[in-house]
């Protein structure tokens, strides 16, 4: 039986068991091995490996796109010397994500542009590399969800999701008004979360302020319960980044 046959042979047999990557590479890895004399216990294990990877790395970008970010934030591009309502001692801790174990939650208040949405997206973005599943909603878009979940498949999909992730970044909680129909139904998802699913909450509203855009004390002191029970919260303040590096296209006449 020749070499090529072989090969193909195995081809086929990793494309029987799955193997995707074991069988595109195979040719490639066959001649490193003889180029480097490897032994068929190393080769075994660098086939192995390679495929352990590919996959890891296609889960990882799955994880990713069915997160629904906007864009992408990363924790390594957060100014802390921008952002001093975050210390460095909090910001190492965040990253760790023992908190997204432990199924605690976190809201991040404070003005437009002061970081809120970065942090929480990049930390979900991180969590997501780390191999948890997360998901990224605008309260807006959370509503529109929730309100057509049993009408609208893409509704149901993204339901479905979240309650399913390790943890949901929801972006702009309070920006406007919500009725007292989505109201209810914010609790009712919030209460099927709570302790199963880690939340990022991003606000421009202090807790005092919940009742207003919920139209409801009541409903909002029972959401803020299940949000702060097991909860930390960072008041974000100063500047606005996007205002002190705002960029121009118009120039200055000489």
């Amino acid at each position: 039986m020749d070499k090529q046959f072989d090969v193909q042979m195995i081809k086929a047999n990793a494309t029987t068991l799955g193997l995707i990557q074991t069988r595109n590479t195979l040719e490639q890895q066959i001649h490193d091995a003889e180029e480097t004399e490897k032994s068929y216990a190393t080769f075994l294990n660098d086939v192995f490996s390679t495929e352990i990877k590919y996959r890891q790395d296609k889960a990882k970008e799955k994880r990713i796109k069915e997160a629904g970010f906007p864009y992408l934030k990363y924790l390594s591009d957060f100014d802390l010397s921008f952002c001093k309502s975050v210390t460095k001692k909090q910001f190492n801790q965040l990253a760790e994500l023992t908190w997204v174990e432990g199924v605690y939650n976190l809201i991040l208040s404070g003005p437009p542009g002061v970081g809120k949405t970065h942090l929480a997206i990049a930390l979900a973005y991180h969590a997501c590399e780390r191999g948890y599943k997360a998901s990224y909603t605008t309260m807006q878009s959370l509503m529109q969800c929730l309100r057509t979940v049993e009408i609208d498949r893409r509704s149901r999909v993204k339901i479905n999701r979240i309650k399913k992730s390790h943890l949901l970044v929801i972006d702009e909680v309070g920006y406007l008004p919500i009725s007292a129909m989505e109201g209810n139904l914010f609790f009712q998802l919030i209460s099927e979360l709570q302790e199963q699913t880690s939340i990022i909450i991003t606000t421009n509203k202090g807790f005092e302020e919940w009742a207003e855009f919920l139209d409801d004390p009541a409903l909002a002191t029972a959401i803020l319960d299940r949000l702060s029970y097991q909860c930390d919260r960072i008041k974000m303040s100063g500047k606005s980044y996007r205002l002190e590096n705002r960029k121009s296209f118009l120039k200055e006449e000489s």
